[in-house]
């Protein structure tokens, strides 16, 4: 299933919103338009190593959660993750 045009651009909208996801504040980074699915970047406390071109260790940053739109093992069902952030409803109204 693929998003509406209405339904991309909120998404979108999201990057740099604050939002509660699993009980952790999390911000919104990205929007991926081809996988379907958010970059949310964790808080402070979740840190990792981020490896350099090279595949060594380097800096400390923040770790990052893909979220998926859709429900992978429930194709054209949005995934729960979603309905739980309370945008699952702005995504099923633009679609209409």
């Amino acid at each position: 299933m693929t998003l509406s045009t209405p339904q991309r651009q909120q998404l979108r909208a999201l990057i740099g919103h604050s939002l509660c996801y699993r009980g952790n504040q999390v911000q919104v980074i990205e929007f991926l338009e081809k996988e379907q699915a958010l970059v949310l970047q964790l808080s402070a406390a979740n840190r990792s190593l981020q490896d350099s071109q090279y595949g060594e260790p380097g800096r400390q940053v923040n770790a990052t959660a893909l979220l998926p739109i859709y429900d992978p093992d429930s194709p054209g069902e949005l995934n729960r993750d979603v309905l739980a952030l309370d945008i699952g409803n702005l995504l099923h109204h633009a679609g209409e």
